[in-house]
């Protein structure tokens, strides 16, 4: 499980540490030694999945043939942007070029738990983001955990 967030800087190669205190959550059985990235669900943003859960996850998929054309239009699309990256010795992770100009990523980044996965924010945007959510943070809370515990109860809605 991945939370907390932690401020980086993506290098003059495309390269941003994966902080230890990320790293030594992850287990190579279970979660593989790399990471997929993806585009985040959040325009601006990037996810990065750890290997294994990510490919399950996608092994789980319904064939491409019982697809309609959109669905099958997006995972064609999501597979081809996809980025596979395993870390170097330092725990740093080259995310391509495409991917960054595409999400408007550079520079001061956040890196940010989302249970998961993580995901990658222009710093400014993270910030922004975060500030924006304290004013209201007990109401989102009670309305976001009442959706969870519904869905919860339902298991065909869990992912």
């Amino acid at each position: 499980m991945f939370v907390g967030s932690h401020e980086l800087t993506i290098d003059a190669k495309n390269r941003v540490s994966i902080p230890f205190s990320v790293r030594s959550k992850m287990n190579t059985d279970a979660d593989g030694r790399g990471f997929y990235v993806v585009p985040g669900r959040r325009p601006g943003t990037l996810a990065i999945h750890p290997e294994k859960p990510f490919e399950a996850a996608r092994k789980a998929l319904p064939a491409a043939d019982s697809l309609s054309a959109e669905a099958y239009e997006w995972r064609q699309w999501e597979s081809a942007v996809a980025a596979f990256v395993d870390p170097d010795a330092q725990g740093r992770i080259l995310i391509p070029d495409r991917l960054l100009r595409k999400a408007g990523i550079r520079g001061e980044v956040t890196l940010a738990g989302v249970g998961s996965h993580l995901e990658l924010w222009n710093r400014a945007d993270y910030t922004a983001f975060e500030d924006g959510k304290w004013p209201s943070y007990a109401q989102e809370r009670e309305k976001a955990i009442s959706e969870m515990n519904r869905l919860s109860a339902d298991p065909a809605r869990r992912t």
